[in-house]
């Protein structure tokens, strides 16, 4: 896909990389939103600085077991750094490990001791490691057990107090290589906003965390693209009422070329958007339909609603769910609750017209 200009978003995570650790960095934004892309480029135009990066895509995976996770963030090899082979045409690296380990035989402190052998032996050679890892959320329900610390991901092994989340104990490992080594910049990217407010308000990161959205493009940008593209007046100013995202950009310039019109597409659209939220409340079982719609009406003449409406109106709950299955987008640094996009948006007021006619 076509990267289109996000360049002070690309600036800011370029000079970040570049300056000393001192903190792990959030980048969050609504799902779709350029964050994985914005963070690749980023990768290549310093790809012949004297920047190591550590990159893993979760996405890539189901949610990891124990001994996927130990596969996915090691290299086996002669050397504590190694090509991660999975991301070999970004040029990024995995931590490495000595050929023929048995993962089975290691404890969380086995983990870690290899993850700073790999840190230091990239600032030993000179360099700056940063350390990325997209959509972290994904490693939240692998735990340990401490008897004897054994990784655990069972069920009835989570709650007991011999057990603790390797998540936990990972943001404590990257706030002593950040705010007290300053060895390693630690960059997590995700877009559940629910895992930035559990992130937000644990105590043990509150001054060890920095927090960078990266939003919808903004309407000049979106002009600016759709008439480098060959896009008329009037099909931009149409346009830009409805896009906020990189992709619908380049859908939109797809079904233009297979003859679709952009009215077409963006009523396809809304259409899509607007069924999947419908079967979403329809088949849900834990709330009250009335109350879901209830929520939803408050997005019916603000595309925003600030958290402080939602608590008001006794909705927190509701909202949430809708957050969890990405109809709603929770900028919790901010303080405010919007549609993931401002197709959703469009759809979610075509919902409640109907809604209320009935």
């Amino acid at each position: 896909m076509k990267f289109y200009d996000r360049e002070r978003e690309v600036n800011f995570l370029k000079t970040y990389c570049q300056l000393e650790p001192n903190s792990i960095l959030f980048v969050y934004g609504p799902k779709s939103s350029g964050k994985s892309t914005v963070m690749r480029r980023v990768i290549k135009d310093l790809e012949n600085s004297d920047i190591v990066f550590f990159y893993y895509n979760l996405r890539k995976y189901a949610t990891p077991t124990k001994d996927e996770f130990l596969s996915i963030f090691f290299e086996e090899g002669d050397k504590k750094y190694l090509p991660n082979k999975l991301e070999f045409n970004l040029g990024v690296c995995k931590f490495g490990i000595e050929k023929n380990q048995d993962f089975k035989k290691f404890s969380l402190n086995d983990v870690f001791a290899k993850i700073n052998e790999s840190i230091n032996d990239v600032v030993e050679d000179g360099k700056k490691p940063v350390l990325i890892i997209d959509e972290l959320q994904k490693l939240k329900n692998i735990y340990f057990n401490t008897e004897n610390q054994r990784f655990s991901a069972s069920p009835s092994l989570r709650f007991g107090d011999r057990n603790k989340s390797l998540l936990n104990e990972l943001f404590n490992l990257f706030v002593s290589l950040t705010k007290m080594e300053h060895l390693c910049h630690v960059i997590c990217i995700t877009s559940d906003t629910l895992f930035i407010e559990e992130v937000y308000n644990n105590s043990t990161l509150k001054n060890t965390s920095k927090y960078y959205l990266i939003d919808w493009l903004n309407k000049t940008d979106i002009e600016k693209i759709l008439r480098e593209e060959g896009f008329t007046e009037g099909e931009v100013n149409y346009s830009i009422n409805y896009l906020s995202l990189p992709y619908e950009i380049v859908d939109l310039i797809e079904n233009k070329k297979l003859g679709l019109t952009v009215e077409e597409t963006i009523k396809q659209w809304i259409n899509i958007e607007k069924d999947k939220i419908l079967y979403l409340i329809g088949t849900q079982k834990e709330f009250e339909m009335e109350r879901l719609f209830k929520a939803l009406e408050l997005f019916k003449d603000n595309i925003t609603i600030p958290i402080g409406d939602i608590i008001k109106n006794n909705l927190m709950d509701e909202i949430k769910f809708l957050i969890n299955n990405e109809v709603l987008f929770y900028d919790v640094i901010n303080g405010i609750i919007k549609p993931t996009s401002i197709i959703e948006w469009h759809a979610i007021k075509e919902l409640i017209n109907i809604y209320e006619k009935k």
